[in-house]
């Protein structure tokens, strides 16, 4: 296996993590827990954003192994870490705003979605998104299916399944960076369940 893919697989690793446990947390611990959780891990990546950025070397932790293994290279010589405070912010928000199964959705898409995407794109590669080179079809193909399946696992009609499935997909097409797409998608996804609680949305 090449070793950027190997590469990328260690990255997602990680990133699949607040996914596989987003329903157990959000739904048996329940929603009070899930805010409380999300905060302290804003609350460890926002401190260890400051000490990048500052040049403070703490090692906060948990969040600076993360940055270690996850980190590209760009991240790893500038001294910044912003998707992971980016993500926690907009989980929090999302627990809150959301009720626990449209939640536990959002989160599964913004977490396994955008790594299915990567890793595929990584490891296939092929032919590119002509408004985005830095995106393949193929990894935009594997968002559409992850995130497809992650809101029919929980429940979510087939319809709202598909437009939440599409939004995240194109929100992480059009988004150039890997440091922004950990708000694009997330708030795209946030914006979609909000609508279809107002019932604008099927």
């Amino acid at each position: 296996m090449r070793p950027d893919v190997v590469a990328e697989l260690r990255r997602k690793s990680i990133h699949v993590i607040p996914g596989f446990l987003a329903y157990p947390v959000i739904i048996y611990l329940g929603k009070p827990a899930a805010l409380i959780i999300s905060a302290f891990f804003l609350a460890l990546y926002a401190l260890n954003e400051v000490s990048l950025r500052k040049g403070l070397r703490i090692k906060v932790p948990i969040a600076y192994h993360t940055y270690r293994v996850m980190a590209r290279r760009e991240e790893l010589e500038g001294g910044y870490f912003t998707g992971t405070v980016y993500f926690w912010s907009l989980t929090l928000v999302t627990i809150a705003l959301l009720e626990p199964l449209k939640a536990v959705a959002a989160v599964m898409v913004s977490s396994l979605g955008d790594a299915a995407a990567a890793i595929t794109g990584k490891a296939l590669g092929g032919a590119r998104l002509p408004f985005n080179r830095r995106k393949t079809v193929a990894g935009s193909l594997a968002m559409f299916a992850v995130s497809m399946v992650s809101c029919l696992l929980v429940g979510l009609p087939p319809s709202l399944s598909a437009v939440v499935a599409a939004v995240a997909t194109v929100a992480e097409a059009l988004t150039r960076s890997s440091v922004l797409d950990e708000l694009t998608v997330p708030l795209a996804v946030l914006a979609t369940l909000l609508l279809a609680h107002k019932d604008f949305l099927l």
